[in-house]
């Protein structure tokens, strides 16, 4: 009986955390990453070869660039965790990634190879939003159900983003037209214009619950821990965390139930 009541109240504890409106919203953010990343992984050599006459080596140097990039951000993220924060990180990627499909929108069969100075951004992009993400569910869940917690997370990016990023790009760069064009220019404007959306609706959704005095969507885990006047250990990297992490699920669910 002991047993099994320990084991109803950790899923409680794994439902409690996912169900919560900031939870939930980050997922729904992390979805939009994945589709925002597929529109590009899966279209953007149909775009350079079909369209602007680029080499197949020129796709080739571009994947090359973007792993280049990604390793330095990877390497110093515990430094990026604790400087930046869940949120500016998360704010920061989508910003990069406008940028970088908003620069592929203006490429042309002359300037193709400025493809390759726009790829850094995708380390920006990927390392930065999928550091803060692994960090944040790693926060929120509680220990006993982190690989649950890790499960939510590629569902909701790579399952449920791929997915639509795949049938909702495909179907556009096929039919679709927007700002007087049509093709991969066209579906990159818009790749770009929703991704400046969601960073304008995160920030005013912020900037309200700000105002309101509560933490905003996806706080810091030590921020919390400092507006709960808890002082968390931060010298040992992740497992110095801990408490800073504990701390914030405490916060986080008083504000939600304000």
């Amino acid at each position: 009986a002991g047993v099994a009541e320990a084991e109803a109240e950790e899923a409680a504890s794994l439902a409690s955390a996912a169900l919560r409106p900031r939870f939930v919203f980050f997922l729904c953010e992390m979805m939009a990453i994945g589709l925002a990343f597929t529109v590009v992984e899966k279209f953007i050599f149909v775009f350079i070869i079909k369209e602007l006459g680029g080499s197949q080596s020129l796709c080739g140097y571009s994947v090359a660039v973007n792993v280049i990039f990604e390793v330095p951000i990877f390497h110093f993220g515990d430094a990026l965790l604790r400087t930046l924060g869940h949120e500016a990180m998360v704010l920061l990627s989508l910003l990069a990634y406008a940028l970088r499909v908003f620069g592929y929108s203006c490429l042309q069969p002359h300037t193709v190879w400025a493809l390759l100075a726009l790829e850094p951004l995708h380390g920006i992009t990927y390392a930065l939003s999928w550091t803060a993400a692994v960090d944040k569910v790693k926060a929120e869940v509680p220990a006993a159900w982190q690989t649950s917690g890790m499960l939510l997370l590629n569902s909701a990016m790579w399952c449920a983003g791929r997915t639509a990023g795949s049938l909702l790009g495909g179907s556009f760069l096929q039919h679709g037209r927007a700002f007087g064009h049509s093709g991969g220019r066209a579906l990159y404007l818009v790749a770009a214009c929703a991704s400046a959306g969601l960073i304008a609706a995160h920030v005013v959704i912020t900037l309200l619950l700000r105002a309101a005095g509560q933490q905003p969507l996806l706080a810091s885990p030590l921020a919390a821990a400092a507006a709960a006047g808890i002082e968390p250990l931060v010298a040992g990297g992740s497992a110095g965390r801990q408490e800073g992490w504990a701390a914030a699920r405490v916060r986080t669910r008083d504000s939600d139930r304000e």
